[in-house]
C-alpha cells in the first residue's frame, strides 16, 4: 500500500493515520466539539494523500429483500424505488447482492443498508470536498468483516470486535454472507468483558426471534481481544450447548497480516482499518459526488501512464526509424517499380470489364427500397422510453416481466395490415397497496392504459386482476383476495408510413 490517509469514524470520535509503505507515520484525533471540525479542516490543509472513510455508527441498518433478476438500466430503476422505499433521508446507502435464488423466478436476495443518519457524516465528508481530497469510499465495520471469518468452516458465525472510541460490534454471518450487525456502546464503568457477557445472550436470543438462526442450529461466535482479555472471557463465559467459542488473539492476527501496531487493549480499530487500505470491498456508501475527485486522480494518474508509453513507444520508433532509413530508399524505388507494374495489369483488367451501366428508373426503384428499409428498422428504445417515464408516475404498479418484439402481422387501429412491423411490448406486473379494493385497482389500472395509450400506443389487455365484464365469473372470493393483484398488457407501436 503506498501513500494514504485513513479515516475512522465513530458517533463523537474522528480517528485520522497516515500510511506511507504500509507504515503508520502519524496519527491525530479529532473530537466531534466545535473546536473538531476547525482542527481537522486545518489538518486536511498539510495532506492530500487517497483517503478511505471507515465508520462504525449505531445508526447503520440492515434490510433484507428479494427483488427480479434484472440487468441494466431496469434494475437500476428498481434499486432506486427501494431505496426511496427504504432509506430515503439519507446519501449514504448500498445494495449488495447476496445469493440468486436457484428455483422460482430465480429472483436476487439482496442486502440493503443504510448511515440512517447522515448528519453524523456530512460535517466531516463536507471538509474532504472542500479541500478535494481524494475519496475512494465511505465504508462501515461489519462490511469489512468478512476477510475476518472466511477462514471459519461455521454457517452460522457471530462476529465480536471492540472499537475503543465506538463499542461493541456484533456481526452475524450466514454461509458467510453478512445479514446483520449491532454496535453496542460500552462506557467507562463497563469493560469488554463485562459487555461480551452480558450482550451475547442477548443477540443469540435476537438472532432466534428474527429466525436468521434455524431451530436446534449451534451458533458459532469469535471474538478478537488482547490474550489477557480472551484469557478472562474463557473462564467467564459460561459453558452452553447452543454457542461455541473462538478465541482469536490479536497481536497473533497481526502478526498474520503484518500490521505493525501493539494491542495493549482489545481494540480491533487497526485490524479492520488494515484490511480496508489493502481490500476494500467493491461496494461503499459514497456516491458519484462524494468520489468525485478520486476519480479525476485516477484519470490523471492513467493519463500519465499512457503518455509515458508513448514517450517511450516515440523514442524507440524514432531510433528504429533512423537505423532503417538507409535500407527504406532501396525498398522505396523496388516498390515503386513494382507499383507501375500492378498499375498497367489493374487498367488492362478495368477495360476488360463488362458495361455496367444502371438506368435511372431501376437506381430511383432501390433507393425506394432501401428508404422503406431504413424506416422499418426501430430500436426497443423509442419504444421504451416513453414506457419507463409513464411508469415513473406509477410506483404502485411493479412489473415482473417485460418482453418487446418486431411483429409485421401486428393490425393497425383500424384492423387493416400495415407494410411497417409494430413493436409489441407485452408487460405482466401487479398493483401494490391495494389489498381488497378491487374498484380502486381497476380505476388506477384504467388510468395508467389511459397515459400509455396518450403517449402513442395501443393498448390490449389481456388479462386483469378482476374480470367485471358480464362473461366474467367470479368465485370462491376468499381464494381470490389471496391472490396478487396481477394483470397482463400488449402495447403495440409503430413508426408512420
Amino acid at each position: 500500500m503506498k501513500n494514504a490517509l485513513l479515516l475512522f469514524l465513530s458517533a463523537s470520535h474522528l480517528h485520522a493515520q497516515i500510511m506511507r509503505g504500509g507504515k503508520i507515520v502519524a496519527q491525530h484525533e479529532f473530537d466531534d466539539t466545535a473546536a473538531g471540525p476547525s482542527d481537522f479542516a486545518a489538518f486536511m490543509k498539510t495532506v492530500h494523500y487517497r483517503t478511505y472513510l471507515l465508520v462504525d455508527l449505531i445508526e447503520e441498518d440492515f434490510r433484507q429483500e428479494s427483488i427480479p433478476h434484472l440487468i441494466g438500466g431496469s434494475r437500476n430503476a428498481l434499486l432506486q424505488r427501494k431505496f426511496e422505499q427504504f432509506y430515503r433521508g439519507t446519501p449514504f446507502r448500498q445494495a449488495t447482492l447476496l445469493k440468486r435464488q436457484k428455483t422460482g423466478r430465480r429472483d436476487d436476495d439482496m442486502l440493503f443498508s443504510a448511515l440512517t443518519n447522515p448528519a453524523l457524516v456530512t460535517p466531516w465528508l463536507n471538509i474532504l470536498l472542500a479541500h478535494k481530497i481524494p475519496l475512494v469510499g465511505i465504508y462501515s465495520v461489519p462490511q469489512i468483516s468478512a476477510p475476518l471469518v472466511k477462514d471459519h468452516p461455521s454457517n452460522y458465525l457471530l462476529l465480536i470486535s471492540w472499537e475503543k472510541s465506538a463499542g461493541l460490534r456484533q456481526t452475524y454471518f450466514s454461509d458467510h454472507r453478512l445479514q446483520i450487525s449491532r454496535l453496542t456502546p460500552i462506557n467507562a464503568d463497563l469493560t469488554f468483558q463485562d459487555a461480551v457477557t452480558r450482550e451475547l445472550p442477548r443477540t443469540y436470543q435476537y438472532l432466534k426471534s428474527l429466525s436468521l438462526l434455524p431451530a436446534g442450529q449451534m451458533l458459532d461466535v469469535r471474538l478478537l481481544g488482547q490474550s489477557r482479555d480472551l484469557i478472562e472471557l474463557q473462564s467467564t463465559l459460561p459453558a452452553n450447548a447452543d454457542m461455541r467459542y473462538d478465541f482469536v488473539d490479536l497481536e497473533n492476527l497481526a502478526d498474520k497480516l503484518d500490521i505493525e501496531h501493539r494491542f495493549t487493549d482489545s481494540d480491533a480499530s487497526q485490524v479492520f482499518m488494515h484490511y480496508l487500505a489493502t481490500t476494500p470491498p467493491p461496494t461503499h456508501y459514497a456516491n458519484t459526488e462524494h468520489v468525485h475527485y478520486c476519480t479525476l486522480w485516477r484519470l490523471r494518474r492513467a493519463l500519465n501512464w499512457i503518455a509515458g508509453g508513448l514517450l517511450v513507444g516515440s523514442l524507440g520508433w524514432g531510433t528504429a526509424d533512423i537505423w532503417q532509413s538507409g535500407w527504406n530508399a532501396n525498398e522505396a524505388r523496388t516498390m515503386d517499380s513494382e507499383a507501375r507494374l500492378i498499375q498497367n495489369e489493374v487498367k488492362q483488367i478495368t477495360d476488360a470489364f463488362p458495361n455496367t451501366f444502371a438506368p435511372a428508373s431501376d437506381m430511383k426503384a432501390s433507393v425506394s427500397i432501401m428508404h422503406q428499409l431504413g424506416k422499418q428498422t426501430l430500436a426497443p428504445g423509442e419504444a421504451m422510453q416513453p414506457l419507463g417515464s409513464v411508469l415513473e408516475r406509477y410506483p404502485r404498479i411493479e412489473l415482473d416481466e417485460l418482453g418487446w418484439k418486431m411483429d409485421a402481422a401486428e393490425p393497425t387501429a383500424d384492423n387493416m395490415p400495415s407494410a411497417i412491423p409494430a413493436q409489441v411490448v407485452t408487460l405482466n406486473g401487479r398493483l401494490l397497496g391495494f389489498e381488497n379494493d378491487y374498484r380502486t385497482a381497476l380505476d388506477h389500472l384504467d388510468r395508467f392504459q389511459h397515459d400509455l395509450e396518450k403517449q402513442g400506443y395501443r393498448v390490449t389487455a389481456l388479462s386483469k386482476p378482476l374480470d367485471v365484464s358480464p362473461s366474467g365469473n367470479i368465485s370462491d372470493r376468499i381464494e381470490a383476495q389471496q391472490q396478487a393483484l396481477t394483470f397482463a398488457l400488449k402495447l403495440s407501436r409503430r413508426s408512420p408510413e
